[in-house]
């Protein structure tokens, strides 16, 4: 199954929410679509669900999508029904099919094995941490087939222990069913470790649409580039201190070059004309500010060696 979106555009009391938006997810894809709360995110998936009519342009899927193979939209509360177990929340899509029962619970079965919820197949929503509904809630979607599924802020109720965690899980399972994926949400980290491409959605309009890594290195819009985290700006009066090769600076033509944190790399140098103004240790990285003559450059870096104040050259590392 491929999924064309085209031209799509969405207003609201005559205010644009969605303005020509365009791109395609393949058969076996995770695309993740990025963006600010309020941008319009959730819309775009609702138009894609079929909950809602754009104003222009129109969704097209390669393959029909009916009732054996729909559309599934998992929310981020769930919506998983109170009064049911694990096991009969997992099957209902089945059941609702009039599935023989023996059938119903052999497939039920194997998605609780699947989905690690085989000691909660008798429980309730309600006695469910945030990771165990979620899987109920795709283990729901993933039984009945779907021709695509979409994920509306998947990480939003889950700690901040989890996430990364889900966003595996997320992949794996995508890649083990086969099945077409978009994903809404505004948590970046998440969305760059479990995606094959990623939309930043920004004033409308998507902004980008490439890999994760392209996305993040090579941003197309300084717009962009802030959204997605610190990003430094080296003048092209200082290209030679920070080593940056004509390759990387011709296509600038005079205009200062982006640098994200990992782009730069600290070398102690007492010559240097670089002083450290600032360490924090941040877990698997440390985070050095630096300035270099008029301007300060924030690099993270697996080296925990350097001191405040002391001095160092930084070299342009591009990836």
């Amino acid at each position: 199954m491929d999924i064309t979106l085209c031209d799509i555009d969405k207003s609201y009391r005559n205010q644009p929410v969605l303005a020509s938006i365009g791109f395609a997810v393949g058969p076996r894809e995770l695309v993740s679509i990025v963006g600010p709360s309020g941008a319009g995110k959730t819309t775009l998936l609702n138009i894609i669900a079929g909950l809602e009519i754009p104003d222009k342009g129109e969704v097209v899927f390669s393959r029909p999508v009916n009732k054996h193979h729909p559309v599934i939209i998992v929310f981020q509360d769930y919506v998983l029904f109170p009064a049911m177990t694990v096991r009969a929340n997992i099957g209902f899509g089945l059941k609702a099919r009039h599935l023989k029962t023996q059938q119903v619970t052999k497939q039920v079965d194997q998605m609780l094995d699947y989905f690690q919820l085989t000691p909660q197949a008798d429980q309730y929503p309600a006695q469910l941490s945030a990771g165990q509904k979620q899987r109920v809630a795709i283990a729901r979607a993933m039984i009945v087939n779907p021709a695509v599924l979409l994920l509306d802020e998947p990480f939003a109720n889950l700690d901040r222990n989890l996430k990364m965690e889900t966003a595996r899980f997320i992949r794996t399972t995508q890649q083990a069913f086969g099945i077409p994926t978009i994903s809404v949400t505004h948590d970046l980290e998440e969305a760059f470790a479990m995606s094959d491409r990623i939309g930043v959605l920004l004033d409308s309009r998507l902004q980008q649409f490439d890999t994760p890594r392209q996305v993040y290195f090579h941003s197309a819009t300084p717009a962009v580039a802030r959204f997605l985290g610190p990003v430094n700006e080296i003048p092209p009066s200082m290209f030679s201190l920070f080593r940056v090769d004509d390759a990387v600076a011709g296509p600038l033509n005079g205009r200062p070059l982006p640098a994200r944190p990992e782009n730069l790399v600290i070398t102690a140098d007492a010559d240097g004309l670089g002083r450290i103004t600032d360490k924090t240790f941040a877990g698997h990285y440390t985070v050095y500010e630096v300035t270099v003559g008029p301007i300060a450059c924030t690099i993270y870096s697996q080296n925990d060696r350097f001191d405040k104040d002391q001095p160092v050259s930084l070299r342009y590392r591009p990836f």
